[in-house]
């Protein structure tokens, strides 16, 4: 091969790595996974709860350690939370739900949900912020604050689900979502909902299902 063919090789080479590899770093990043999701209950379970919460709201604080002890006696339930930190409520709700999410990320859902509890714990609410530093297991409290002050991973991840819920009309915190994941019906629901309201929510929703030929189990 002379030096003008191997020239034209190489050129080709390099023209074809151009258009390909962008490509398929594209292709990659557009099938990354979805951001965590950190069930309370099965992960299998068919009916999920997505409370939408404020880490500052004074009756979320009430009422999430109830619906987490219902959920805990429920085997075909699982609980997920979705921040919604109130704009009213300023930055100690917002850096609230950072801390809390990078729980998930250091520690898993065990960590996620212990930094919700210990959150609702010590915050004195309606945009006060916290009255003590949260413990979450082994997580050293150095780094927990370093990733909610520094991650900008962490700060998207809370910012679009607080425009999400937004786009999706909520406007109250707490606010129920009860999804039955056999059909992806669903029914919203606002306020502290007692046990019975739920049961009734979902009676419905596999009514619903059943009505159209769907499997209920």
């Amino acid at each position: 091969m002379n030096k003008l063919s191997k020239a034209k090789v190489i050129s080709t080479i390099i023209l074809v790595a151009a258009v390909v590899l962008p490509m398929l770093v594209w292709g990659i990043k557009r099938e990354a996974p979805a951001p965590e999701a950190w069930f309370f209950g099965p992960a299998s379970a068919r009916w999920l709860i997505t409370e939408y919460a404020d880490l500052e709201c004074p009756y979320c604080r009430a009422y999430t350690p109830e619906l987490k002890r219902w959920v805990s006696q429920q085997p075909d339930v699982k609980l997920k939370w979705h921040h919604f930190p109130l704009q009213d409520h300023g930055f100690a709700a917002e850096r609230e739900a950072r801390l809390v999410e990078c729980a998930g990320q250091l520690g898993g859902a065990e960590a996620f949900w212990t930094a919700i509890d210990q959150v609702l714990l010590h915050s004195r609410g309606n945009g006060q912020g916290l009255a003590a530093e949260i413990e979450v297991g082994t997580i050293p409290s150095d780094t927990l604050r370093n990733c909610a002050d520094t991650d900008r991973e962490v700060a998207s991840q809370v910012f679009k689900q607080r425009s999400d819920a937004q786009h999706r009309g909520i406007v109250a915190t707490p606010t129920l979502e009860i999804t039955d994941t056999l059909t992806g019906h669903s029914m919203r629901l606002e306020g502290a909902v007692d046990e019975v309201t739920l049961l009734s929510a979902m009676d419905g929703l596999a009514a619903q299902a059943g009505s159209q030929g769907e499997p209920v189990q």
